[in-house]
């Protein structure tokens, strides 16, 4: 993302901006995904997050050096994992239960800000339209330019730390999902493969810097692409619609 940045032919002082906001995006949307995974396991019983200071949405509780670095150069991260003691989740007679709340919290937090996100892209650019006849794109006042980008990352920053939790590899949230839905007699078997599924998993970050493509950043998009349908085709659609009653 920094090497997007660095090559987009901004100004100096227009990348100082971008990237500012780069960081205020990618600190609120690392922060909500633990957040949200503290909070619901406190709320099903374990208290460990609040007791290790977890539920907070301040960023330096939450972020991991590595992960938002990662989040910086490719586009995807991850921070701090929230430790749940599993045992304590007893809001649920079926654990399985309270253990899928837990893991798809933070994704389903980041899917929500994506759809307010782009809710509000199209609703600021609306209004402008709507308010200021004169408006160009070509030349679009900073209000409008400033709102544009803070949406627009935070929408694309969220589709893909949601679309990359949810791949089924150790330690991410889609592992801890499928886990629980492997029958109990077979599940011992399953987690012998454990460490095999993480070597592929750094395997894959690794040929993002020798391929000219990166299998995982491929992979991260596949599984993006339909929830960003789910936001964007009917959003699409009700805007289109108001415009044509207001224009």
């Amino acid at each position: 993302m920094l090497r997007i940045l660095l090559n987009s032919g901004l100004s100096f002082q227009e990348m100082i901006l971008h990237g500012l906001i780069l960081i205020i995006v990618l600190s609120y949307s690392l922060s909500i995904h633990e957040f949200m995974h503290g909070f619901s396991a406190y709320k099903l019983g374990d208290d460990t997050p609040k007791l290790q200071g977890r539920l907070t949405m301040n960023p330096i509780a939450h972020l991991d050096p590595i992960g938002t670095l990662m989040m910086l150069l490719v586009g995807f991260g991850w921070a701090k994992p929230v430790q749940v003691n599993y045992a304590r989740l007893t809001k649920f007679k079926n654990r399985s239960t309270s253990i899928r709340i837990v893991s798809l919290a933070g994704v389903t937090a980041n899917f929500v800000s994506a759809l307010v996100s782009y809710f509000i892209l199209n609703l600021v650019t609306l209004i402008t339209l709507r308010f200021y006849p004169d408006f160009s794109f070509f030349d679009p006042p900073i209000i409008y330019t400033t709102a544009v980008v803070i949406f627009s990352y935070l929408f694309e920053f969220n589709l893909l730390l949601m679309a990359f939790n949810l791949l089924p590899i150790p330690p991410l949230d889609g592992f801890h999902v499928l886990e629980t839905l492997i029958p109990y007699k077979y599940r011992q078997k399953f987690y012998q493969y454990e460490r095999y599924f993480s070597m592929a998993f750094f395997g894959l970050i690794m040929l993002g810097f020798i391929l000219p493509f990166s299998p995982l950043f491929w992979l991260v998009s596949t599984v993006r692409r339909p929830f960003e349908w789910l936001i964007t085709a009917p959003l699409d659609l009700l805007f289109n619609l108001i415009s044509k009653l207001i224009f």
